[in-house]
């Protein structure tokens, strides 16, 4: 699953707000592989095509039902994820990882309703690096300075884009 980690790593990084489809298809594809491994699944290839089941389901929800499957997929599922990766007391197996996954899925859903822009952003920034991270191997320092050199390009790099965009908006329809 390494070139998955590299390919979804940038694209979240770089366009995880532009893209928020995109980017719930692939919180559905990394919980479904999460899934599939928790529910003792050791064929590849099963975990693969659940992974993408899930994660072609949550880019169609996306479509469809635009802002509910940004806010509960990127923002609880994104949330849960990225909490779990970051306090990893069990490796995401087991009973005690849920909490840890739930507490992390309502502060993202919860920031995704309030601040909903720079929630994305975020999200998108801190999953998009936790992958990369997890395609390279290396001392805890070197993955400590690629996670944050990693969020925090994505951070700005997905703002310029929110700037521009805002900028481009307010010239087409002529209000400054």
């Amino acid at each position: 699953m390494l070139i998955f980690d590299l390919i979804f790593g940038f694209l979240l990084v770089f366009a995880g707000r532009n893209f928020f489809w995109l980017c719930v298809g692939i919180v559905g594809f990394l919980i479904g592989a999460q899934c599939a491994a928790s529910w003792g699944y050791t064929n590849e290839w099963m975990v693969l095509i659940m992974a993408l089941v899930l994660g072609c389901l949550g880019a169609l929800l996306a479509v469809f039902f635009e802002w509910l499957a940004v806010v509960f997929g990127v923002g609880f599922l994104g949330g849960g994820y990225v909490l779990m990766k970051l306090f990893p007391l069990t490796d995401g197996q087991g009973l005690n990882a849920w909490p840890i996954f739930v507490i992390g899925g309502i502060l993202g859903m919860c920031l995704m309703v309030i601040i909903f822009d720079w929630t994305l952003i975020v999200i998108s920034s801190l999953l998009g690096a936790t992958l990369l991270v997890d395609a390279f191997h290396g001392t805890e320092k070197w993955h400590d300075i690629l996670f944050i050199s990693c969020v925090v390009t994505g951070i700005l790099v997905q703002y310029l884009t929110l700037v521009d965009t805002a900028g481009n908006q307010g010239k087409s329809t002529g209000k400054t």
